[in-house]
């Protein structure tokens, strides 16, 4: 009686680590995506919430005074009741009452926060004298505070193309470079406290035709440091 074969088997190989780590990986972000999910959509605007009250508490204000989307009415109505310079009003400032006490708390309060609003020419980046006197009362207003400045430039919503500035956006960059330049030689404030912008045309202020020289400007937004 022959005796049966028995049948032989390949050798068991230890599993491949590669796939249990991707097999780990997969499970893991299973379980991220089903944490993720168990937030409500209230939860998560009040997360968002909380992270732009944050993060406009931080901001001063903007150029104009524009507002970010979503603020309450009370933040709005704080933001809108500060003070801002334009080249337009700088010699509406308060005369001294001549105690450096209360002058400095009436300072503290008009002036800071603020931001400013530079108006250029059409189709033009050279600073005007009013323009000047913005910028040094801005130079006074921060020269000794912890605080970093956004340049941002604009042009008009009808921009005309010239051989100088073929378009808006290296009009707009020019003009926010000239007023950062200002602040560091005539101010001497640090270059690492400047920040450049250059908007194009995107950013109208000013919606109607009539008004759209109000577009031509810079605007400084004023950021504590922490």
């Amino acid at each position: 009686m022959s005796s049966k074969r028995r049948k032989s088997f390949p050798p068991v190989k230890p599993p491949d680590m590669f796939l249990l780590s991707y097999g780990a990986l997969a499970t893991l972000l299973l379980a991220f995506f089903i944490i993720l999910n168990t937030f409500t959509e209230e939860k998560n605007k009040k997360l968002m919430e909380s992270f732009q009250k944050a993060y406009n508490e931080n901001v001063a204000t903007l150029g104009m005074g524009g507002l970010f989307s979503g603020n309450s009415i009370e933040e709005s109505k704080r933001i809108h009741d500060l003070k801002y310079i334009s080249d337009e009003d700088t010699d509406n400032v308060p005369a001294k009452t001549g105690d450096k006490e209360i002058d400095k708390m009436e300072d503290e309060a008009d002036y800071i926060p603020a931001a400013v609003v530079i108006y250029f020419e059409e189709n033009d980046a050279t600073l005007s004298l009013e323009g000047m006197n913005s910028l040094n009362n801005l130079v006074d207003l921060v020269i000794d505070r912890p605080v970093l400045l956004t340049i941002e430039g604009h042009t008009r919503t009808d921009f005309q193309s010239s051989k100088k500035y073929d378009s808006s956006w290296k009009l707009s960059v020019l003009r926010a470079k000239t007023v950062a330049e200002y602040l560091h030689e005539q101010g001497n404030i640090s270059h690492k406290r400047l920040i450049t912008v250059g908007h194009g045309n995107n950013s109208s202020f000013v919606k109607s035709p009539g008004g759209d020289r109000y577009n031509d400007r810079v605007s400084i937004v004023i950021n504590r440091l922490r």
